[in-house]
């Protein structure tokens, strides 16, 4: 397998040279001890949409993370939109325990700081010894402009000025936020993010980095990619997905009902992907070039999948009504490539993770064996696995929550427990053995399947919620952090 070849810049970045007497000598790169963390998180990127579960899609440098790291195939999420998961990953807490749900809109009637009171991971790292940039999307709060506590290197958006969409363009003219201070880029964003954090690995520190990457590839719009890549998937994206199908499930609205021009839309949605793969290669390259790799942990992740056609519907978990939680919508690409003695490479696990496990991870990595207290959340470390140990104590099943909807799998049965406004259970079964998926809602499994598996959703948010924030108290939170009137109004709740 080969990876994306080395650009002529990231060969020229290969040895770190210094003329001496007409001589060029290689300069060794000091390495800190802990080791530096890259963060890559992709924007609404479903497990299914890469060469790992599709002939059809070209990510070979997700391959290349994967042969020489480790993949685990049961990544999930554990909140199926964008700004709940991304609070869970910075926060190192469910929903629940954090109180962000929805899609949080940068509007200034919306202004306010969603995560006040919680420490986040980057003010966990910088503790630690590290420098922190946050390049690309923030979302986890309101306010993507001015600079957030922790991070040292801020390069995110101003959507208040722009509007919403325009941080989500692929490729044209971006209003930036660098450090609080408007800057406009024009060309094609991912390798413009890209090319910001290799600036600043180079600031010089003896400190460790971390950087949490957040491109907005594979996101709407479905348009603006580059031509290149877009004729590459516009003959065989039928392929991969196919028009029509149906959910059990309503759809939310028009806007979630496959379009006429599908084909063109997820052939744009494809380059999308197979752009942001090129990124992962041109990161790696300049890591390698710069001789970090030794030392350097990448993680690439996404903070939730995305429906394309599954199921006759477009979108994530508010595609559908009540909300879905498809595995098209919770698996997400998970894959850890790290140092020898870290990572035993060509790794593929089996066991559920999501991104607070990441979480804890960075924080076993960054406390360099002093210790570390991640209790205020669920997540575990995967340093075992990471190293190719057995574990035998892992969780048996994975949690995602939205709001009063709850889920819980153990890969072959699915429960999808709804709460009316009397908190009343209303749950939906899935038998993920069944050809069909999760089209049909289907009969319970036998009593003592059922009677374990609402035991664990009831005792893991018994341990993983709190009275203020609890996704049961819905109905009294304020838009846009959950929903609008007509949905709560549905007769379903009521």
């Amino acid at each position: 397998m080969n990876k994306f070849p080395l650009s002529a810049v990231s060969k020229a970045f290969t040895l770190a040279a210094m003329t001496c007497s007409g001589s060029v000598i290689a300069e060794e790169v000091k390495q800190p001890q802990q080791p530096n963390i890259v963060v890559i998180m992709a924007d609404d990127l479903g497990d299914w949409a890469t060469s790992h579960h599709n002939q059809y899609v070209e990510t070979p440098n997700l391959e290349y993370l994967s042969e020489t790291g480790v993949r685990f195939e049961n990544g999930m999420t554990p909140a199926p939109v964008s700004s709940a998961a991304r609070a869970s990953f910075h926060t190192g807490k469910m929903p629940s325990q954090h109180g962000v749900y929805d899609f949080l809109a940068e509007d200034p009637k919306y202004d306010a700081d969603w995560l006040d009171g919680e420490k986040l991971l980057s003010e966990r790292l910088q503790d630690e010894g590290y420098r922190t940039a946050l390049i690309g999307k923030w979302h986890a709060t309101t306010d993507s402009k001015e600079p957030i506590r922790g991070f040292d290197r801020w390069l995110s958006y101003d959507a208040l000025e722009a509007g919403w969409k325009n941080q989500y363009l692929h490729s044209g003219t971006v209003l930036f936020s660098r450090d609080g201070e408007n800057e406009e880029h024009t060309g094609i964003q991912a390798q413009f993010l890209t090319k910001e954090t290799i600036k600043f690995i180079d600031e010089p520190s003896e400190k460790p980095f971390f950087v949490s990457l957040n491109y907005v590839e594979p996101h709407f719009p479905f348009e603006g990619l580059p031509e290149r890549l877009v004729e590459k998937y516009r003959d065989i994206a039928h392929k991969v997905v196919s028009y029509g199908g149906n959910s059990v499930l309503e759809h939310m609205s028009a806007y979630t009902l496959v379009p006429s021009d599908h084909e063109e839309k997820l052939a744009q949605y494809l380059a999308a992907v197979t752009l942001l793969d090129e990124q992962v290669g041109q990161l790696i390259d300049g890591l390698e070039g710069r001789g970090l790799m030794d030392n350097t942990v990448i993680a690439f992740v996404s903070d939730h999948g995305l429906l394309m056609g599954q199921y006759g519907l477009y979108g994530k978990i508010n595609a559908s009504f009540p909300y879905n939680f498809y595995e098209e919508t919770i698996r997400v690409p998970f894959i850890i490539k790290g140092p020898e003695g870290m990572v035993r490479q060509k790794q593929v696990r089996g066991e559920f993770v999501d991104i607070l496990d990441l979480h804890t991870t960075i924080m076993e990595l960054a406390s360099n064996g002093k210790g570390y207290d991640t209790s205020y959340g669920p997540g575990k470390s995967l340093l075992p696995m990471m190293k190719g140990e057995r574990v035998r104590d892992w969780r048996q099943y994975q949690f995602s929550e939205r709001g009063n909807a709850r889920m819980i799998t153990n890969g072959h049965w699915k429960l999808v427990r709804y709460y009316n406004k009397k908190n009343e259970p209303i749950d939906h079964w899935y038998d993920l053995s069944n050809p069909m998926g999760e089209a049909y809602i289907a009969e319970p499994p036998r009593q003592a399947v059922q009677d374990t598996m609402t035991k664990a959703l009831d005792e893991f948010f018994a341990q993983y919620s709190s009275d203020e924030y609890s996704g049961l108290n819905m109905w009294n939170m304020a838009y846009p952090n959950f929903t609008t009137e007509d949905i709560i109004k549905h007769e379903l709740w009521n």
